[in-house]
């Protein structure tokens, strides 16, 4: 239906004129307008409560009411028939969204007054900024500040690591693993380069389930088939042997840990049973 391509065009057109019902409902003398901005705010609506069953903090009145209010505001925000307004607004939003989310990502406090600064300065100026120059520095700046955030990281987690692992009574592996195997098997421990099959399980502290799967298979050290941290907890393993570990959010996901829903410093617990796959020479004799 092309109805579908329309609304987030409607949702933009609603927000440039701050169209209003001015009521909760529809009535006789409501417009094809009204109810086709009636009918996206309920579908808005449906948004914001499947959210609320992933967060059940936006089920209480008062986030209710803060989002709600929030929205008006995004409706005042804008200026009918005046177009490059508008663009600074939503390009205003848009920035105030993504320093709200890097700031409490990498923990630093953003200054909004430099960035207005620089995005004025270079506006009115009769030159084009050097892009190419921008772009370089930027990403040294960001790799400098990631850096920063990921060592820091480090030393929370693994200290949160250390305490958590000795009141269970783990031996420790290395300082981001602690761990043992609960069974004894016939064989060699694994290596590096094994081809292996990977049962897994992931879990919280308090034992709940973590849906972020390990991949079922790959070869042993490779870090695009397994995290350093796993790797490092196959090669005390032999095929076909289960082991029982503690690591935390950051070893496991790395800066990506709070786009995960963890805190870095998370304990992570993870049972692993990896099985060497059968060589093709092997394969070929069967």
């Amino acid at each position: 239906m092309k109805i579908l391509k329309f609304l987030p065009i409607a949702a933009i057109a609603c927000l440039a004129v701050s169209c209003q019902n001015g009521g909760s409902g529809l009535t006789a003398t409501s417009t094809q307008t009204d109810s086709l901005m009636y009918y996206l705010g309920q579908m808005n609506a449906a948004d914001y409560l499947r959210e609320a069953t992933r967060d059940t903090t936006l089920k209480e009145t008062s986030e209710k009411q803060a989002y709600i209010n929030g929205v008006r505001a995004g409706l005042a925000a804008l200026k009918e028939g005046n177009a490059s307004y508008n663009k600074g607004v939503m390009l205003g939003m848009q920035m105030a969204s993504q320093m709200i989310s890097f700031s409490d990502q990498m923990d630093v406090k953003i200054n909004r007054t430099s960035y207005v600064g620089s995005l004025s300065s270079a506006i009115m100026a009769d030159s084009m900024p050097n892009v190419t120059l921008a772009q370089t520095e930027f990403r040294k700046v960001m790799q400098n500040i990631e850096d920063a955030k990921s060592e820091k990281d480090k030393v929370a987690s693994q200290a949160s690591l250390k305490s958590v692992a000795e009141a269970a009574g783990l031996p420790k592996i290395s300082d981001d693993l602690y761990g043992k195997s609960t069974d004894d098997v016939e064989g060699n421990v694994l290596a590096d380069g094994d081809e292996i099959n990977l049962e897994s399980k992931i879990t919280k502290e308090n034992g709940e389930p973590i849906t972020l799967p390990l991949s079922p298979k790959g070869k042993v050290g490779n870090k695009r088939n397994f995290p350093e941290v796993i790797n490092t907890a196959l090669l005390t393993l032999k095929s076909g042997q289960t082991g029982e570990y503690m690591t935390t959010a950051h070893a496991l996901y790395g800066n990506r840990a709070k786009q995960m829903g963890f805190e870095p410093t998370d304990i992570v617990k993870v049972t692993l049973t990896p099985t060497l796959q059968p060589k093709a020479d092997e394969e070929e004799k069967k």
